[in-house]
């Protein structure tokens, strides 16, 4: 008699190729994005950390995370934060936690106010794929 054993597909958790350093502008750009139409894997977005610690008093940053909701579905805004001025020395970057998502995530970034010049923001974005698919 043959047995027959599966073992459920297995997730790797791993930063993102897409982190690195992003010139701040006055318009939202995609920092971060994956979705059911760019990758042939499930994923998990897993979070973010974004460096604020260049920022000083007069600056601005918007953050925006929006998902899909549905199959075939828009990018929907999930949350969104503005952040002003110098950020305390304890505390200089931003943890974005993990986002349960199926179908997908977009993270963009804008600077509203410059104090001096546009910023470089550095941001590391963590996701899981499951391995075997293509």
């Amino acid at each position: 008699m043959a047995i027959v054993s599966g073992m459920p597909p297995i997730m790797r958790s791993k930063r993102s190729t897409q982190s690195g350093s992003f010139v701040m502008t006055a318009a939202y750009q995609v920092v971060y994005t994956e979705n059911e139409a760019t990758s042939l894997l499930a994923y998990f977005f897993l979070g973010a950390e974004i460096n604020l610690s260049p920022m000083a008093a007069g600056d601005t940053i918007d953050i925006r995370i929006r998902k899909i909701l549905v199959a075939t579905g828009v990018l929907t805004v999930h949350d969104e934060r503005t952040y002003s001025d110098a950020r305390p020395v304890t505390h200089p970057s931003l943890r974005i936690s993990g986002i349960p998502d199926v179908y997908g995530v977009e993270i963009a970034i804008r600077q509203t106010a410059v104090a001096a010049a546009l910023l470089t923001i550095e941001a590391e974005f963590y996701d899981a794929k499951r391995l075997g698919l293509t």
